[in-house]
């Protein structure tokens, strides 16, 4: 968020009301390198509540509601752990400046053989210091308070607040493409024994998915999964075995509807597995979160991931790089101040991230992790995940591969539909439901990972089947590269 950006990239993530007034490009100028001054303020001095106050006022005038609840959420975290330690039994303490360190007056030799009445003056000083201080940080704490009212709807009765998903513009370069080394990487994993059920290999991944011109970065960007070999009908062609899964729970009022009424997982283990540390126990989370438990889970187990393989950022890990996200512009989405912001920041307490000192793990950072998480994960009304293979094959209406999940929950299966002949892409369905719907039916509900309407084989010829019966309909005639590209283009509205 440090790095400065043209006005003419920044998308607001609350898009304009009707009748308000437009920020303008000097305006906006102005406030985008206010941001990045206050970030650099944030990494000098990342303790201080007042410099996430500051910033986040910054971001909600950015238009940025989600980002802005962030930065006041941990402002108010310092807020109420440095007021948890000004007691009495602390009363020597002071707090240091730019709050990142607590001070002890000295003593010298022979102190407490001072006259009663001295004894009595400094310790009254100090308890009006320590009032003084908690006086101040309350007032950050009711500006926290007021900040997130502003940008969380109904706060606190409610902890949702309202946004449109969106690139960050200040987004690096090296974080909005997949790599020569990650296909690469990705491509050893299908020629892995352990992917194909210790059978031989019959899939390659490849750019260009759909041509070249077709998709960002004229089509380089645009990844499918292709038949290496010939490959008979039924043939197991992957096996997917996923770190990133996640399930939902009774909750904290234990509501049996969610256990017996089949939308809550009842394993007691779950969501941890097998082999994982105490400091990896995600159970707090499913008892937290009840029956929305699965999205934060999902989130936090991919932020695990990356912490546990030593990554400088995230975005820099494998099974998150590997994702596209899809940028609807007109999709309102819900976020939670407990389940989008404070549970991930918890979760990177646990795992021993400083989350105010290091800023790649920046609320920022978890809200595009969210736009890959949407895109790219399946589920079922208890649990879901994010298979890495499974989310390199693009979608058709007529797909040539099904898949299954088991119930553990995590191993993806994925067998051949018919024959499949050397050189041709394999296809699945992001739905299996929608198999019989008509043309308008699958493109609404496919609209959500394409960003556009499905212009698979089958839907083309079903659109000129319907344009030679009953001429042309103008909501068939988008363009639209079939996949959801990772810098999505104007679509019509």
């Amino acid at each position: 968020m440090d790095k400065p950006f043209h006005p003419d990239d920044w998308e607001p993530t609350r898009p304009y009301e009707q009748g308000e007034t437009r920020l303008d490009r000097d305006t906006v100028g102005a406030l985008v390198d206010l941001m990045n001054r206050e970030t650099d303020t944030i990494q000098r001095h990342p303790y201080d509540p007042s410099s996430w106050l500051r910033r986040s006022r910054t971001l909600a005038s950015l238009r940025y509601p989600e980002l802005a609840a962030g930065d006041a959420h941990k402002a108010s975290l310092l807020c109420r752990k440095m007021m948890s330690n000004l007691t009495p039994q602390r009363r020597g303490w002071r707090v240091g400046h730019r709050m990142g360190f607590w001070m002890r007056g000295e003593e010298e030799e022979g102190e407490e053989e001072e006259e009663e009445e001295e004894g009595c003056a400094s310790s009254s000083d100090m308890d009006l210091e320590h009032e003084r201080q908690r006086e101040y940080l309350m007032a950050l704490q009711q500006q926290a308070e007021k900040l997130l009212e502003g940008n969380v709807y109904l706060y606190p009765e409610e902890d949702e607040g309202l946004c449109v998903l969106r690139p960050y513009p200040w987004l690096r370069e090296e974080h909005t493409y997949r790599s020569d080394e990650l296909v690469d990487s990705l491509n050893r994993d299908l020629l892995d024994p352990n992917s194909t059920n210790g059978g031989k290999s019959c899939c390659v991944l490849k750019r260009y998915a759909f041509g070249k011109g077709v998709g960002a970065r004229e089509g380089a960007d645009l990844l499918g999964v292709f038949a290496s070999r010939d490959i008979s009908r039924d043939e197991v062609i992957v096996v997917d075995k996923s770190r990133v899964w996640g399930c939902n729970g009774p909750g904290k009022q234990g509501d049996l509807r969610n256990l017996f009424g089949g939308v809550a997982c009842m394993d007691p283990g779950h969501p941890n597995t097998e082999g994982e540390s105490v400091q990896q126990d995600l159970r707090w989370i499913r008892d937290r979160c009840g029956r929305r438990a699965v999205e934060a889970i999902v989130k936090v187990r991919f932020l695990m991931c990356a912490i546990e393989d030593g990554v400088h950022h995230p975005l820099d890990h494998h099974l998150i790089a590997a994702l596209t996200p899809t940028y609807r512009k007109d999709k309102f989405r819900h976020f939670s101040l407990d389940r989008d912001i404070a549970v991930p920041n918890e979760a990177l307490q646990q795992f021993g991230i400083d989350i105010f000192a290091n800023l790649n793990w920046d609320t920022w950072t978890i809200f595009v992790l969210m736009a890959r998480v949407e895109n790219n994960s399946w589920g079922d009304p208890h649990t879901a995940g994010v298979n890495p293979l499974f989310s390199m094959f693009n979608h058709s209406c007529e797909p040539n591969v099904k898949w299954r999940i088991p119930e553990d929950h995590r191993t993806m299966t994925m067998s051949t539909l018919r024959e499949v002949q050397k050189g041709e892409q394999l296809f699945v369905t992001y739905n299996g439901f929608m198999a019989d719907q008509p043309l308008p039916v699958r493109r609404k509900t496919f609209w959500r990972w394409l960003d556009g309407p499905c212009q698979c084989s089958r839907c083309l010829r079903e659109q000129n089947e319907a344009k030679d019966r009953d001429g042309w309909s103008p909501e068939w005639s988008f363009s639209s590269s079939g996949s959801g590209d990772w810098v999505s283009g104007e679509m019509p509205g």
